[in-house]
């Protein structure tokens, strides 16, 4: 098909995977993609079904692109929202297909048809393994997500991912090494795993402890990648094993996303999550034991039917005290078919996002101060984009933004260097200056013996979500 497509990718790191896999099909079939809609002959729409706050965004999109769409342009909505039948029926009228997360990967054929080209085949039935499996990645960037798995074997009462996804699926070692080795060659300095429950990954393989052996065979067979991060860390006792496993080589990043949802016992009991807050200040302090300078980040609910004034006070009390780097607090969403529908009591949306804003508040006291701590310390930093400032008097100077290992992409802060530097270089910088959100450096002389700098004892970095 000698035509063009543009992709819109909305929600998680997850879904931009799923995205690159779309637009790894339509270029095997000829098409080109674009960086403007008005530019291509096919626009998708990768859904987010996660929150109602994001399958509103998802219409929003949809509708802006069926409303400025020329007549010979089609509209694919695709992914999460498209996956479960009460919020496929959300999907605005008007699109030209619709595509859930397991049936993307006939993407190339649906096009076809739409276009008129007969000859493209359909791909066979959902096949979960191979989705996440024929791969191949290239110009990835300075930074790439890996999906090591997919689905959920949780059930947290609260979310529908178990319904939209399915049972976990991992992929295999040998094809993680392969994506990750393409990524190294191509110029990829990060690689970040990612899955919606990353510590179990390999358990449906039969595999025992699976991710510290993934990364181990990782540091073995690609020891020239410089970053390797992992998101999604569900708390668990696997953890502990993972934190000894990231002692062991220079290119794990001691981050450590371990979304705890609440500290108050019931609420964690009426969410499905583990209810021991003494497990999980455990699972806290073997991290910063073994790993002094891990940066820890976490995301909360609050506002789950039934949460009493006394139970987010408890939640509160538990941020202040954990002094956790990164936090992102969420207000509940109701979710259909989800047990947590079922619940009583529900709390005011006013007061839910009172007490959302009241750990933001906490929140950026923390971060503002642990920013100032940096003042003068030199970070390893990824140039990933050069743009440009106005100074006071009005004149332009190029500006370089990238990020210290202690941030993740898109939800942590930012460091942003003067100066047209490298894109895809790590840097090193020293920082000259702080706010709650972001590091402002200079670059730093190298070391004296030119080799890299190896870590050692730092101050935690704290950034909240925006």
């Amino acid at each position: 098909m000698n035509e063009s497509f543009h992709i819109v990718t909305l929600g998680c790191s997850k879904n931009q995977v799923d995205s690159e896999g779309i637009a790894r099909v339509l270029s095997q079939q000829g098409m080109t993609p674009v960086a403007r809609p008005e530019d291509a002959r096919v626009l998708v729409v990768n859904t987010c079904g996660f929150l109602a706050a994001s399958r509103q965004e998802s219409v929003g999109v949809i509708n802006e692109l069926l409303e400025t769409r020329r007549p010979d342009q089609v509209v694919i909505a695709a992914g999460c929202m498209a996956s479960l039948d009460q919020h496929r029926q959300e999907i605005p009228e008007g699109v030209d297909a619709i595509l859930s997360t397991r049936e993307w990967a006939n993407i190339g054929h649906v096009v076809g048809r739409l276009l008129g080209y007969e000859d493209i085949p359909p791909q066979p039935p959902f096949d979960p393994a191979g989705m996440l499996t024929s791969f191949t990645r290239r110009d990835a960037g300075p930074s790439a997500y890996v999906k090591i798995a997919d689905g959920c074997d949780h059930g947290c009462h609260f979310c529908v991912i178990p319904l939209i996804k399915g049972r976990q699926v991992s992929k295999r070692p040998s094809d993680v090494i392969r994506e990750i080795r393409e990524l190294v060659d191509g110029g990829t300095k990060e690689v970040i795993l990612v899955a919606q429950d990353t510590i179990r990954y390999g358990a449906d393989l039969g595999i025992k402890n699976g991710l510290p052996g993934l990364l181990r065979m990782i540091a073995e067979e690609v020891p020239d990648l410089p970053w390797l991060r992992m998101l999604y860390i569900y708390p668990s006792p696997l953890t502990l094993r993972l934190v000894d496993a990231m002692t062991e080589h220079p290119m794990f990043v001691p981050y450590l996303d371990m979304p705890i949802q609440h500290a108050d016992p019931t609420v964690l009991r009426r969410m499905g999550r583990p209810s021991s807050i003494d497990m999980t200040r455990r699972l806290i302090d073997h991290a910063r034991n073994r790993l002094p300078d891990v940066t820890m980040r976490t995301t909360l609910i609050v506002g789950y039917p039934g949460e009493t004034e006394e139970q987010f006070q408890r939640l509160y009390d538990f941020v202040a005290e954990m002094e956790f780097d990164h936090v992102g607090v969420f207000t509940y969403s109701y979710e259909p078919n989800t047990k947590s529908a079922l619940l009583d009591n529900p709390v005011p949306p006013e007061e839910a996002e009172a007490r959302r804003a009241a750990i933001m508040e906490l929140q950026q006291g923390i971060s503002l101060k642990k920013n100032q701590a940096l003042v003068g310390r030199t970070l390893e930093v990824l140039v990933e984009a050069v743009g440009e400032m106005e100074d006071e008097r009005g004149r332009t100077e190029p500006i370089s933004v990238g990020r210290a290992r202690r941030h993740a992409p898109e939800v942590d802060g930012l460091v942003f260097i003067p100066g047209a530097l490298p894109v895809g270089e790590l840097i090193q910088a020293r920082v000259t200056a702080a706010s709650p959100y972001d590091l402002w450096a200079t670059p730093a002389a190298p070391s004296a013996d030119g080799r890299r700098r190896r870590r050692g004892r730092a101050i935690p970095l704290r950034v909240e979500s925006r």
